[in-house]
């Protein structure tokens, strides 16, 4: 389960989450919605620790993560799925070695490695492109490595933060069906976007940030 906890993060005297709270449960999946600058990235941000709240927690699993030092936030990322809007692939490595390097920095072997990444490559729907590199493959593409990058480590939890934003509609449909496909298998979805198309091809649970705060749930 996630809980927040009167999340709050100022930035100088600009209020960007005010006293935010809300739960997921295991397994659910959740709409993340509002405009440009609403607070979606901030709060998604908080969640994987990439930035300290000013005031309040974050709960996972009964963990702080609003606590955690250093260390503890590196295990604890092991174990998200994190999947961004603009890819972050390294353009110098193909398809396979981008997911491969995920492994490769968390002292996999090269048995697990080469088990590994093909059978996510597959599922993503990659796997005739393992070889391409980054200008070799389509936005959808693209995106759909990044989202086997954050699938190689099985993860429970996977964190989408605008991930269609620069997709066209068929493709981003696409994206959105593969993570249909890896919630239907128990994974916990958070996806946040402002699309709004998206909320009536799968009818889930959402939540709409505005100004910092959460105006529907």
């Amino acid at each position: 389960m996630i809980e927040f906890r009167n999340a709050t993060k100022k930035y100088g005297d600009r209020l960007v989450l005010d006293s935010v709270n809300f739960k997921i449960q295991g397994g659910d999946w959740v709409w993340l919605t509002g405009n440009s600058g609403a607070g979606k990235t901030t709060l998604v941000h908080a969640l994987i620790g990439a930035v300290t709240l000013t005031y309040g927690e974050i709960f996972v699993d009964g963990y702080n993560v609003t606590k955690f030092n250093r260390l503890a936030l590196q295990e604890y990322r092991r174990k998200l799925g994190i999947v961004f809007q603009d890819y972050k692939l390294l353009s110098k490595k193909t398809a396979y070695e981008n997911v491969s390097f995920a492994m490769e920095v968390c002292g996999y072997t090269e048995k697990q490695i080469a088990d590994r990444v093909p059978e996510v490559l597959e599922k993503v729907g990659l796997g005739a492109a393992r070889h391409h590199f980054p200008h070799q493959l389509s936005g959808g593409e693209k995106q759909r490595v990044a989202i086997a990058r954050a699938l190689i480590h099985e993860p429970r939890l996977i964190i989408a933060d605008e991930p269609t934003g620069n997709l066209d509609p068929e493709t981003a449909l696409g994206i959105v069906n593969l993570f249909h496909k890896l919630h239907v298998e128990g994974a916990t979805i958070i996806f946040a976007t402002h699309n709004t198309t998206l909320l009536e091809r799968i009818k889930k649970r959402q939540i709409r940030i505005e100004d910092g705060r959460i105006v529907e749930s």
